[in-house]
């Protein structure tokens, strides 16, 4: 499995690997990771290090507690991440042109051409390794065009929907 992690505002990239190998933005590191009361107090051990670990949960960002320091962060699974940020490019006609970050089904469209949506509006539902992701626009416009339909099968990198940004 592969995450990014946001500590304090810094990405990091982590995987782990079945066998339990674990690392972080490709350098392999040892890590053991125990929960001591079965809640939020953990046994972080790294190399030759131990750490004693205290985690405040929260909805989307942590607060952890290590030596004294505390951190904020946000763990996401890279492949779920991917989804929740489509894939756009500014075309020469002055369009947003809004992808699919990877394969999937396409179970709702939201909007249809000619409607104004904001920055952040879904835009459609995908479903994608059995979850699903609601796609949203990443600027203000009109949308110009719905290039598909519920029901659809859509590859990486496909159209999905066109908006004329600020008009």
């Amino acid at each position: 499995m592969r995450y990014v992690a946001c500590v304090d505002g810094t990405e990091y990239r982590i995987r782990l690997a079945e066998d339990g190998g674990v690392t972080l933005d490709g350098v392999p590191i040892k890590v053991d990771l125990e929960s001591i009361d079965g809640g939020f107090h953990y046994s972080l051990i790294v190399g030759a290090e131990s750490h004693e670990v205290f985690v405040e949960r929260c909805e989307r960002v942590c607060t952890v507690t290590i030596g004294g320091q505390r951190y904020q962060v946000e763990v996401q699974d890279e492949r779920v991440r991917a989804v929740g940020e489509p894939r756009t490019t500014l075309q020469a006609a002055g369009e947003e042109v809004v992808s699919s970050p990877m394969p999937g089904l396409v179970v709702a469209v939201l909007v249809e051409e000619g409607q104004r949506v904001q920055s952040g509006e879904g835009l459609l539902i995908l479903e994608a390794m059995k979850m699903e992701n609601e796609i949203r626009a990443l600027s203000t416009g009109v949308v110009r065009a719905v290039e598909v339909i519920a029901g659809q099968r859509v590859g990486q990198d496909d159209v999905l929907v066109r908006i004329k940004p600020g008009a």
